[in-house]
């Protein structure tokens, strides 16, 4: 099991740029950091079919994404709320799901 300790600035940069580059990173309203990354669905329903395999990735991991639905942009974000940022265990399911886009 990963310790969920949030990572550094730092720290997440250099592991998004070795594990999962395509990964945004972002601060929400409180100024708490997350990674996300954004898919564009050719259509309604496509988007869709992507959550669901999202979904099914989180569910089996036992780590779970907020994803945000927008007509064709899904925007899937990972960050630990325990941790209160980031950690290694948000980074490695970014890799799991890259594929999926």
């Amino acid at each position: 099991m990963v310790e969920k300790i949030a990572l550094t600035i730092q720290e997440l940069e250099d592991k998004l740029k070795e594990m999962a580059p395509e990964w945004k990173i972002g601060k929400n309203d409180k100024g708490v950091s997350y990674i996300e990354r954004v898919h564009h669905a050719s259509k309604f329903m496509e988007g869709i079919d992507f959550v669901g395999k999202v979904a099914s990735a989180a569910e089996a991991n036992n780590h779970h994404p907020d994803i945000i639905i927008n007509y064709k942009r899904i925007s899937i974000r990972y960050w630990t709320h325990t941790a209160s940022g980031v950690t290694l265990a948000d980074v490695q399911m970014a890799q799991k799901i890259d594929p999926l886009f």
